[in-house]
């Protein structure tokens, strides 16, 4: 045996066993595109009823509006709250609709700050979401890839 009938036999051997589950040309390809056009169709599914969900709670504004104009107790926190929970939730579908990492660090830092601002913790538990939020900025300036303007 010569080295070129050596490689040759390597070369099939990586083409047999390719790391690649999915591969692109066969029968694998086609479950690939089916799995990735399916799991495409939940995700549009899902957002477009998150979104539903977003405009069908705007007819609880005007309510809310009107409890903190009568100075009924704790309705301007119940107005934070339900903000919070908005932005949130449309931040959420900015998140599925762009995929990136900024898009993410921005809803959790969104998501660390109404539960520091809504609910009533502890001191030590107030330092620990501040560091987690001081964390995401460090994340957002230092580690993610800006575009040069």
């Amino acid at each position: 045996m010569d080295r070129g009938s050596i490689k040759s036999d390597e070369e099939e051997k990586g083409k047999k066993f390719s790391p690649i589950f999915f591969e692109v040309g066969g029968m694998m390809g086609n479950i690939q595109r089916g799995i990735h056009w399916f799991t495409s169709l939940i995700m549009v599914v899902l957002t477009l009823v998150i979104v539903a969900g977003v405009l069908v709670s705007f007819q609880k504004i005007p309510i809310i509006f009107r409890a903190i104009m009568a100075g009924e107790s704790g309705s301007l926190m119940l107005m934070l709250e339900f903000s919070a929970e908005i932005i949130i939730a449309i931040e959420l579908v900015y998140v599925i609709i762009a995929q990136n990492l900024d898009s993410i660090v921005e809803i959790l830092m969104i998501a660390f700050t109404r539960e520091l601002v809504i609910k009533s913790w502890d001191m030590w538990e107030i330092f620990i979401g501040v560091a987690c939020i001081a964390g995401l900025f460090a994340v957002r300036k230092f580690l993610l890839d800006k575009k040069e303007k």
